[in-house]
């Protein structure tokens, strides 16, 4: 009796051309959803970075601080995207770029650079100690605030 019931059941799905859908039983863990992040591999020096600078390297410098901080210094060449809208202006970046962030003392930038790589950005750093630690160990002209 099942298998006659199973068989006019499949008929019926194959005279009107369903798509079987399966839906997986649960989502994955949080422990295999998120990637590892460990700040200090994604983490670049001010003099490294000055090196880059020099050496004309191709690279983006994305200043995730707010526009106000932004209008006090900032460095040359820098893509401004505040971190609060970087999940909305994320397709402004390249996956292929490497990306350098910076911020005023390296948390929003670190920020940054981990949901970065959630999102596939395999070539980002984070600038150790933001733009202060640039003023104080590369480039004292640079307004500290």
């Amino acid at each position: 009796m099942l298998r006659l019931v199973k068989k006019v059941f499949q008929d019926l799905l194959d005279r009107h051309q369903f798509q079987r859908t399966y839906i997986p039983k649960s989502a994955p863990s949080a422990e295999e959803a998120i990637l590892p992040f460990d700040p200090a591999d994604h983490s670049i020096d001010p003099e490294v970075l000055k090196q880059m600078i020099d050496n004309r390297e191709d690279f983006v410098l994305l200043d995730v601080r707010e526009v106000w901080e932004n209008k006090i210094v900032q460095l040359p060449e820098t893509v401004l995207i505040p971190l609060k809208e970087l999940p909305k202006r994320v397709n402004e970046l390249s996956l292929q770029q490497e990306i350098v962030v910076y911020c005023h003392h390296g948390v929003r930038s670190l920020d940054a650079v981990y949901l970065l790589r959630q999102l596939g950005f395999k070539k980002t750093t984070s600038l150790i100690g933001g733009i202060d630690q640039w003023s104080r160990e590369i480039d004292p002209t640079i307004t500290r605030y």
